[in-house]
């Protein structure tokens, strides 16, 4: 009974000697962060990882800070570069060319600086060199050691030209990080900080990475390097792989990688392809309300003791199917690590119990299940709202980050939260909901900037939730109060009661006097109506008249042109007969007859007649004539007369007993003496005058 326990008390003790006697390389996982992300210069000098989870970075252009999610970038105000950086409390300390400064957020989470002319003597921007127990390798001393860190039994060692290295406790190359493996940004490394046990922040000549070590997920090899992954298997501690370029092998120990395999010359056991395309979430789980987002999954992959993995877009999510209904046993977001699941064929492929491997876009990715739902069992780091800003009219607020309500005016343009998870977690994603504007969350996201445009006037719950593998997401939930404009609030309705009441009281006083004045008016509007009628009917009268007139002078001037006319003719047949009778026609008669007619053409108590009926019908227009044009003579004024009467040429020669071409000849002088020119029609500028 005693066999047991000894056992493993010796499997123990060669264990930890083992262990003693060598250091593991250690697998990693590599984040790098570029100038397009964090928005400032690429050099970057000094690194710092506060408690609360913020990363601040000494830049060429001023402090960097990172909570996860969101950068944010502050510049002294000279401008200067910060060489160094580090925190003692609540303060940020930073050395720059000249000078120090103190960092410290005020209640609306803005960081303010502060010049300082000394620090306190234990701030330190670095710790002093620790003592290097062994001697550097040839290959580290050429690159140029600048930097070094140790966490328990490994050693980081920046240089100034070929990278990191991670070294064990005798000096052995374990891993060796660079541009020429494509795995760092930079070759020159400024600054190393420990984040944790399992976590270092690198800061380069260009860029930053952020090293996690013994990783839940890793890449085995690169798509440029194996192609994609149509099958594989776990064989003695070897992995063999097919692809659609080929066959490959590796182990799983870190710093391996795949190798191509000739399958003649070491034959190996694929499983056969398994088409897992006719499998169906309704067919699999009675309860589809169980499995949340996963119930609209396009991939369904069995694993054995009635554990399937479902994949929806780029999510994973691996459940314990229990009399139907779904369990969730942990899921996985590739969004975390900056990955992409493969968007056609087989995506999972489990090896064993724990590690499986996902297809991806950019290789083959390693997940061990256990590692997964053991580094949720940690405590979830709460989110944090690090600040609230709004945007109206008079520019950018900004509000308490610890307010328990954002309250917001009518007419805010844009309200902006920043959301973190600190950078002591692997998942970094946030999701967003506000209530009473929307029922779904929004799609997850890296930022942690949340903005939104103007609201209508009412209350709201913006909800906030960080992804996590295992269990319920991490939410925090603040509510918001768009305030009415100044004319929806109570005060407003109260003044408007009031003052409906003073405007009745006024409006009936108003009332009354405009009914009194309406019945002043009225009788008014009967007496100008009275007024009116009687000169309506003057006016009618004198129109009567003055037509009356008209008619008259039309049948006088009518009649003188046809008496005119007959005399004319009469005149006419007597030269007629004399020149027919000659010496036979006395001349005495002839000229006696003659001399009457004449007279009768030229009697001017007819034109003092017709004059009077003209000036009656036409208003005193011979006077009018008369005072603008004073040199018109008496016989201009009879042809203008006439001319307004309409007559023709015509009948105004035989008025005036005349011959037709005289009458043109005095109209052509007439027009030169009104000045008129030659487009101006002399009948429609005397009808006009």
């Amino acid at each position: 009974m005693y066999k047991l326990p000894i056992f493993l008390l010796a499997f123990m003790f060669t264990f930890l000697g083992v262990r003693a006697s060598s250091v593991d390389v250690p697998n990693i996982f590599i984040k790098n962060f570029s100038v397009d992300d964090y928005k400032a210069s690429s050099q970057n000098w000094g690194l710092s990882v506060a408690p609360d989870g913020i990363l601040y970075v000494a830049n060429n252009i001023g402090l960097l800070t990172f909570d996860g999610n969101t950068w944010k970038h502050y510049e002294t105000p000279d401008k200067s570069t910060i060489k160094g950086v580090t925190f003692l409390n609540d303060t940020i300390y930073t050395i720059s060319e000249n000078s120090f400064g103190g960092w410290t957020r005020d209640n609306m989470g803005v960081m303010r600086y502060h010049k300082l002319n000394k620090i306190p003597a234990e701030v330190k921007f670095k710790e002093p060199p620790a003592p290097i127990p062994f001697t550097l390798p040839d290959e580290i001393l050429h690159a140029q050691p600048s930097v070094f860190m140790t966490i328990d039994d490994l050693y980081f060692i920046g240089t100034q030209n070929r990278g990191l290295y991670i070294t064990s406790l005798d000096g052995t190359i374990l891993r060796h990080l660079s541009t020429q493996d494509q795995s760092l940004p930079d070759n020159i490394v400024r600054a190393i900080c420990i984040q944790d046990a399992q976590q270092i922040w690198v800061a380069f000549d260009n860029g930053l990475s952020q090293i996690s070590f013994d990783p839940a997920l890793m890449i085995l090899g690169k798509r440029s390097e194996t192609g994609k992954l149509k099958n594989a298997i776990l064989q003695n501690d070897t992995l063999y792989i097919q692809t659609n370029t080929g066959y490959f092998k590796r182990t799983l120990k870190p710093g391996d990688s795949f190798i191509p395999v000739d399958f003649n010359k070491e034959p190996f056991y694929l499983p056969p392809p398994v088409v897992y395309d006719t499998l169906q979430v309704s067919s699999i789980f009675n309860n589809s309300e169980s499995l949340g987002n996963f119930a609209d999954a396009d991939q369904i992959y069995p694993i054995g003791n009635n554990m399937y993995w479902l994949c929806v877009d780029n999510e994973a999510g691996l459940f314990q199917n229990e009399n139907g209904t779904g369990t969730l046993k942990c899921r996985v977001l590739l969004n975390n690590y900056s990955m992409n699941m493969v968007n056609r064929d087989r995506r999972m492929f489990a090896l064993n119990d724990t590690l499986h491997l996902i297809s991806a876009m950019q290789g083959i990715l390693l997940i061990d299940i256990r590692d997964l739902i053991g580094s949720n069992l940690v405590a979830g780091t709460p989110l944090q709202i690090s600040e609230i800003e709004y945007v109206d009219k008079h520019g950018i607020h900004n509000l308490p980050v610890n307010t328990e309500k954002i309250t917001l005016p009518h007419n805010f343009q844009e309200l902006t939260v920043y959301v973190g998870s600190t950078i002591f977690t692997p998942n970094h994603q946030i999701s967003y909901m506000i209530e009473g504007v929307s029922t779904d969350w929004s799609p997850w996201q890296k930022d942690g900037k949340i903005s939104f445009l103007q609201l209508p006037e009412g209350k709201y719950t913006l909800k906030v939730r960080k992804y996590v593998v295992r269990g319920p997401y991490l939410e925090v939930a603040l509510p918001i109060h768009v305030c009415p404009p100044w004319y929806n609030t109570v005060w407003a309705w109260i003044a408007y009661i009031l003052l409906t009441g003073i405007i009745a009281k006024l409006g009936l006083d108003y009332h009354l006097r405009n009914l009194r004045k309406e019945e002043e008016n009225r009788k008014e509007a009967e007496r100008q109506a009275e007024e009116q009628r009687l000169q309506q009917m003057k006016s009618e009268m004198l129109e009567a008249e003055l037509q009356n007139k008209n008619n008259e002078l039309s049948l006088q001037t009518s009649a003188l042109v046809k008496r005119n006319q007959a005399i004319q003719a009469l005149l006419d047949e007597l030269e007629r007969q004399k020149e027919t009778l000659g010496d036979r026609y006395p001349n005495k008669l002839y000229m006696r007859m003659k001399e009457l007619m004449e007279q009768s053409l030229n009697n001017q108590a007819d034109w003092l007649l017709f004059e009077t009926y003209f000036n009656s019908a036409h208003q005193s227009f011979i006077e009018r004539l008369r005072q603008q044009y004073s040199d018109i003579t008496p016989g201009d004024l009879r042809i203008c007369c006439l001319l307004r009467m309409n007559l023709s040429t015509k009948e105004i020669a035989s008025l005036l007993n005349v011959s037709v071409r005289a009458i043109e000849l005095r109209r052509y002088r007439l027009r030169k003496r009104l000045g008129l020119d030659g487009d101006t029609n002399l009948i429609d500028f005397l009808m006009s005058f």
